[in-house]
């Protein structure tokens, strides 16, 4: 059994974050991390790896397509108890060191087959709108700030998320709840719906795919941040129109643990 609480950490606290920092933090929390961690930290055109890889030990992977599949397998909310442990090696630390031919290419089908799919899948959404909302709640959200955040905070309501669920034909919808993996994804991509749907009201409007496709790996750093309870992160911006992913967090989950690396 893991005994310390679960920290997720993010590509941007790693960065941030002094790797003396990182080793005390690491007595009090066990570190994980999603695949877009790898990504982006591993991805050619970062010059961020060193940086964020110092002082970072050990840590959990998180599986999170594999843990939904055994939701929606299982009919039971995904308990993880025994992630494998990993540990930097210490060769990616050189600064000579490069990718092989076949790590490059897995960080290219990554790309290909994971993550431009997504990029194209929410700028439909910004076409076409967002589930589980009427047309009033969607003109609402182009409204104020006010309106807009009100809008977002109806995202902590179980009843709204199982009929938002029930919509997209989750065959366990009805039992629902924020002890599910499932609870945290749709929460999470939902909001990033509305948050496209405010920034782009325009079909002129210049979309940054840039942007969009760095939402697309804060959504597995918030998901898994969400389900832990605890989720450490540089991005803090608390202007709506950053959407921080520490802006997210204390949005949909107000008691939770937000890190910070001026608070460590």
């Amino acid at each position: 059994m893991l005994q310390s609480p679960l920290l997720v950490i993010d590509k941007s606290f790693a960065h941030a974050t002094s790797a003396d920092q990182l080793t005390a933090l690491s007595t009090k929390y066990i570190f994980v991390v999603p695949s877009a961690f790898y990504y982006e930290v591993f991805d050619p055109e970062s010059a961020k790896r060193l940086q964020s890889l110092t002082g970072l030990r050990e840590f959990r992977r998180v599986p999170i397509p594999i843990l939904l599949r055994r939701e929606t397998e299982s009919g039971q909310p995904a308990r993880e108890t025994d992630l494998p442990r990993f540990m930097v090696n210490p060769k990616v630390l050189s600064p000579d060191w490069k990718l092989s031919p076949d790590e490059l290419e897995i960080v290219r089908r990554h790309k290909i087959e994971l993550v431009e799919p997504l990029v194209r899948f929410w700028n439909s959404v910004i076409d076409h709108g967002v589930i589980g909302f009427s047309g009033a709640e969607l003109r609402a959200a182009r409204r104020t700030e006010k309106e807009f955040v009100a809008l977002c905070e109806t995202l902590r309501d179980p009843n709204r998320i199982r009929m938002i669920a029930a919509k997209i034909a989750f065959p366990h919808s009805a039992i629902l709840d924020e002890t599910w993996l499932h609870y945290r994804k749709l929460q999470t991509w939902i909001l990033q719906g509305l948050i496209l749907w405010r920034r782009y009201q325009n079909s002129a409007d210049m979309r940054s795919t840039e942007n969009i496709e760095h939402d697309t790996h804060d959504i597995e750093y918030l998901m898994l941040g969400l389900h832990a309870g605890n989720l450490a992160t540089a991005e803090t911006s608390e202007k709506l129109s950053k959407a921080s992913m520490g802006w997210r967090f204390k949005l949909l989950k107000p008691q939770g643990r937000l890190l910070t690396p001026e608070l460590v």
